[in-house]
């Protein structure tokens, strides 16, 4: 089994996650540099991993992630671009693959979009790759997507919808959560009580799309008996413009993600 250096700049929340991933597969030897020492050392504590003093020290890994905030990103990039690894990959947010490959002076650049689900290894993470990168190193760049969740493959101009559907609306779904247990709380379940039955039937739920592979509007359709309770919430659902917000939100997550995607260039 061949065994990949793998070093990640950022050991914040989705690069600690990343680590935390990649130290549980034997095929991975990772290191990380944390600017913040306190923050660094507690990962080295909870994962198999070697801290790096800089960034300079990563030189030589097979792949480089670069998990930084993207407004850090300019200052950064002469030193990033000495590494000269086998492999770039960028969680950066709104830092386009023509971007990168020009300040980086690479062909080897795959930009990943994940969500905050990494933290749980419950990531749903969009993957593009820049059109120099070979078969090998797709394979690779998957093979660590999939460490922390499930990958898709995608063309980048689909990276804003991706995070429009995925990447922002792990938020929307948070928030439906709540609002559902909140109103558990009105009828008189305990609040913490009412989020772990939300939870549950939300998992449920998307176990049983996955299993099933019905499309959502089936399933939907299964629940909703003749003159039943289910069909009377969808339709206060329907004439309150649920199907129209939920959209806008998307739209409007859209709009922001080309707007900072422009703003980097």
């Amino acid at each position: 089994m061949n065994e990949y250096s793998v070093a990640i700049i950022g050991g914040g929340n989705m690069g600690g996650a990343i680590a935390h991933a990649l130290s549980r597969d034997s095929s991975f030897k990772v290191s990380v540099y944390e600017r913040t020492r306190e923050k660094g050392e507690a990962l080295k504590k909870e994962c198999n991993i070697s801290l790096l003093s800089s960034i300079p020290d990563a030189s030589g890994s097979d792949v480089v992630i670069i998990a930084l905030k993207p407004q850090n990103l300019p200052h950064l990039y002469d030193t990033l671009r000495s590494l000269k690894p086998g492999l770039y990959i960028s969680i950066c947010a709104g830092v386009d693959l023509g971007t990168l490959t020009k300040n980086l002076e690479s062909e080897k650049v795959v930009r990943f979009m994940p969500n905050v689900g990494a933290k749980g290894g419950a990531s749903v993470t969009a993957v593009a790759f820049g059109k120099e990168v070979e078969e090998d190193k797709r394979n690779l760049g998957m093979k660590i997507a999939r460490s922390f969740g499930e990958a898709f493959p995608l063309e980048e101009n689909l990276f804003s919808a991706f995070i429009g559907i995925s990447g922002s609306a792990i938020a929307f779904i948070y928030e439906f959560m709540h609002q559902i247990s909140m109103a558990g709380v009105r009828e008189g379940i305990p609040y913490r009580t009412a989020l772990d039955i939300v939870s549950g039937t939300m998992a449920g739920a998307a176990k049983l799309q996955k299993a099933t592979g019905k499309g959502a509007i089936e399933l939907e359709t299964m629940v909703c008996s003749p003159r039943g309770t289910t069909i009377e919430g969808v339709k206060a659902l329907t004439d309150g413009g649920f199907a129209s917000i939920v959209q806008e939100a998307v739209e409007a997550t859209v709009r922001k993600s080309e707007e900072m995607t422009q703003s980097a260039k």
